[in-house]
């Protein structure tokens, strides 16, 4: 897909998401560049590209995915817009910066919240439906582009895997929900671009997720 270019940032192994808008600008999803090396990174990519970011969008606000909010407002003049239902998630980032021992930018002043669940964003020609999927923490969400079938999907679903939910705001039957109703309910030959690791498709976790599956025999559905 060569609209959508991913970028692995900080210790935790984050992806960060550009989605090239076809006209000179761009999205970027759950920013977690923390080094001036990473954030060198990103912007060459962006030059390269001929794009500029005019929109950021937060899957959720854990600290892996929201590290470079501060700087991608400082460059690029866009605030990061989060789910309101996360906004103890958003607070606890900082926090969790100082535990894990991480120097991290005082987080910047939001954009506006995103929408209600079936809202859709644009960029350029491109649709993005909201979706909430919490679990992972209280306030997630996907994006869905129908026409392209991608899933910018956060730390909900992952290859053979799904989201941790024993952070605050975590819960299993919540998360097991998320994917059946949210993900799910999509066509096989959806890609999902989760916040950890390579893509995968909604068949293929369907078929053979061991925590949550189509057939209700995961490990999570028991």
């Amino acid at each position: 897909m060569n609209h959508l270019h991913s970028f692995r940032f900080n210790a935790f192994s984050e992806q960060t998401y550009l989605l090239d808008h076809g006209n000179g600008e761009a999205t970027v999803f759950d920013p977690g560049m923390s080094s001036l090396e990473e954030r060198f990174h990103f912007e060459k990519a962006c030059k390269t590209l001929g794009v500029v970011v005019t929109q950021c969008l937060l899957t959720h606000a854990h600290l892996d995915h929201v590290m470079g909010t501060a700087w991608v407002s400082d460059t690029f003049g866009c605030g990061p817009r989060l789910h309101p239902t996360d906004e103890t998630t958003w607070t606890q980032a900082p926090i969790s910066a100082k535990l894990y021992g991480i120097d991290m930018d005082e987080l910047p002043t939001r954009g506006e919240d995103l929408g209600k669940q079936g809202t859709e964003i644009s960029c350029g020609d491109m649709k993005l439906e909201i979706r909430l999927a919490p679990g992972h923490s209280k306030g997630h969400v996907v994006f869905v582009c129908h026409s392209q079938k991608f899933v910018i999907g956060g730390d909900v679903l992952f290859e053979g895997s799904i989201g941790r939910t024993d952070l605050p705001g975590g819960n299993p039957d919540v998360l097991a929900q998320s994917i059946t109703e949210q993900l799910f309910s999509l066509e096989d030959d959806y890609i999902v671009y989760p916040g950890h690791g390579g893509p995968t498709s909604i068949g293929k976790e369907r078929a053979s997720n061991p925590f949550v599956n189509g057939a209700g025999t995961g490990m999570l559905q028991q």
